[in-house]
């Protein structure tokens, strides 16, 4: 390291010639927002000078902007359905060379032997993963999961030094009361000095201000421009989300100021592949906090620079001596169409594509690849009784949005039981447990996601994952599972004992082993069966669908376990007692 700094000094000092000098480019200076038309030079990796320089090679930048690499504030790399080398593969071309992965997904299925994996299938990669190690595994009590993630398991990963922070704490109400086991892991992440994500879904000031007392720095579940106000007056940096099912940046974009935009940084949380492929990562936040009036070195600033010093990443973020020389080319400042990225000074993609692709992808363990245990059910367990009055709670959604509504409606009812209802737009919904063959199955009423005949199902079900179906019949439910059950994991699309398309996602029944390409075929594939099925929106419903089982995010979920009313957090029962 002594030689390395001295090399370095000695190109920054022009005693010696750069490795790497880039000219006719355009700075984008992320500390005063301004462009600089200087020199840019390389050393080793690092940027060593701004000025005039001579190098060993160099680049002509042909007038275009020098930028930034981008810097996801919080992503779960299994909602793409691919592992982290063929994530890689799609974000780096897109100007994302850091992100901040939690993967509680696959620690949900098998606990530190997932979340081990996630660190190892990271190493040696275009793409720098900073893993936050799951926090909250299970998230609650209220369903079934796969693995439980201990305080003493976090402190030895934190002693190991191969994760970075403590992922998202969801589990509100074990902050708030201040329970034995949530303390321990928050005193390991304080203990080692490190970054503390929040979760603080639905939280009043009261609970903002307990969260921020136990030293939680961000959070990403703002949805409203006074929740985001409220997190910044307590002063927490705020992660805008723009994912596939929840996006919230033109709610948020408004509360965005020169005055503030310094604690602001985007986040994608969960996005699926056809989405970062089709519209990008950090950079489609970018483009569209662009359109929606900021300024577009600020909105630069607060995907590069803001989230740099937000996670304590003191290398990244900027183009100035002394970071990493991770940066893109980009042609507009309004369009952001990069034309090729740089990490540590070496190209890695141009044009959209990676150059050399990430190293082999590491083989998962046998037990990642075998976690689908279902115990056998018939299609009579699917059925929902319902009480003589007929009314039932509902759960509600709503298009852009993880969060659901809490109604109360009339269902049909034949022999007592409840009977989905096209016209009405009333679904069954479906959540078994699939990890350790306890044979729950939670039966609820879905309103919100149109279909006239079939069913789709998955094995992706934030955050415990167990199966996830919903549909207009029994029979087309019932094939739809047992099919994601035969790929050993899985997403699919059925009508009546037909299967119209599907997806295989043997790794932890979350994640595809092939190329992300292919992973995007069966996707469209998938898109096709929809409208087979009478879905004929352009939102995707399988993202929807995989946070319905998700009993931190108001207002009403089902688990395994039943019904779940998220304001009131306990199981109720599906008949209604309002008449």
């Amino acid at each position: 390291m002594e030689k390395q700094l001295k090399n370095r000094v000695a190109m920054a000092t022009k005693r010696q010639p750069a490795d790497i000098v880039v000219k006719n480019g355009k700075i984008i200076d992320v500390f005063n927002l301004e462009i600089i038309e200087q020199d840019l030079a390389i050393g080793e990796g690092y940027i060593v000078g701004i000025g005039q320089y001579e190098g060993m090679t160099v680049i002509d930048a042909k007038g275009q902007y020098i930028c930034p690499a981008f810097i996801d504030g919080h992503v779960h790399i299994e909602s793409a359905m691919v592992p982290p080398e063929e994530f890689a593969n799609i974000v780096v071309p897109r100007g994302v060379t850091t992100v901040m992965a939690d993967p509680h997904e696959i620690a949900n299925v098998a606990g530190v032997t997932g979340i081990q994996y996630m660190i190892d299938a990271s190493k040696d990669i275009p793409l720098d993963v900073k893993i936050m190690v799951p926090s909250c595994v299970p998230a609650t009590s209220f369903e079934n999961n796969g693995a439980t993630v201990t305080a003493t398991e976090i402190a030895t990963l934190f002693q190991k030094g191969e994760v970075y922070g403590l992922g998202e704490v969801m589990d509100y109400p074990s902050v708030l009361n201040g329970e034995d086991e949530m303390v321990k892991k928050l005193l390991a992440a304080k203990e080692n000095q490190r970054i503390i994500d929040g979760h603080a879904a639905g939280l009043d000031i009261n609970g903002l201000n307990a969260y921020r007392t136990m030293g939680i720095s961000n959070d990403h579940e703002a949805v409203t421009a006074d929740e985001a106000l409220e997190r910044l007056r307590r002063g927490m940096y705020v992660l805008i989300r723009e994912g596939t099912a929840a996006k919230d940046l033109e709610a948020l974009v408004n509360v965005v100021t020169p005055y503030n935009a310094r604690r602001c940084v985007f986040a994608t949380d969960d996005k699926h592949l056809d989405d970062l492929v089709g519209e990008g990562s950090v950079d489609a936040s970018i483009r569209k906090a662009i359109s929606l009036g900021l300024d577009p070195l600020q909105v630069i600033q607060m995907a590069s620079l803001n989230a740099a010093e937000c996670f304590q990443i003191g290398e990244k973020g900027a183009i100035a001596p002394g970071y990493e020389a991770n940066f893109l080319f980009i042609e507009s400042l309004e369009s952001v169409n990069i034309q090729s990225v740089y990490v540590r000074g070496k190209k890695v993609a141009e044009d959209g594509k990676i150059i050399a692709p990430a190293r082999k992808k590491l083989d998962p363990p046998a037990a990642l690849t075998d976690s689908v245990h279902v115990k056998s059910f018939d299609i009579s367990s699917l059925q929902l009784p319902i009480r003589n009055h007929k009314k039932v709670h509902v759960i509600k959604t709503n298009p852009g949005s993880i969060m659901t509504e809490h109604l109360i409606e009339e269902v049909m009812v034949e022999d007592g039981m409840f009977l989905p209802s096209v016209k009405n737009n009333q679904l069954k919904l479906i959540v078994a447990e699939r990890h350790k063959k306890l044979g729950n199955i939670g039966v609820g009423v879905l309103k919100g996601i149109p279909m006239t005949n079939g069913a789709i199902v998955a094995t992706v079900a934030h955050d415990s994952h167990n199966i996830v179906a919903c549909g207009t019949d029994d029979e087309s439910i019932y094939h739809a599972m047992n099919h994601v059950i035969s790929l050993r994991g899985g997403v699919a699309v059925v009508k009546g004992s037909k299967v119209l398309a599907s997806l295989s996602l043997p790794l932890a029944g979350l994640m595809s082993l092939e190329p992300f390409e292919k992973v995007n075929e069966s996707l469209h594939a998938l898109e096709g069966a929809l409208q087979e099925i009478g879905f004929l929106d352009t939102w995707n419903p399988f993202l929807t669908l995989s946070f319905l089982a998700l009993p931190v995010i108001p207002s009403l979920k089902l688990t395994d376990k039943g019904l779940f009313d998220v304001d009131a957090f306990c199981h109720i029962e599906a008949s209604s007692e309002n008449e």
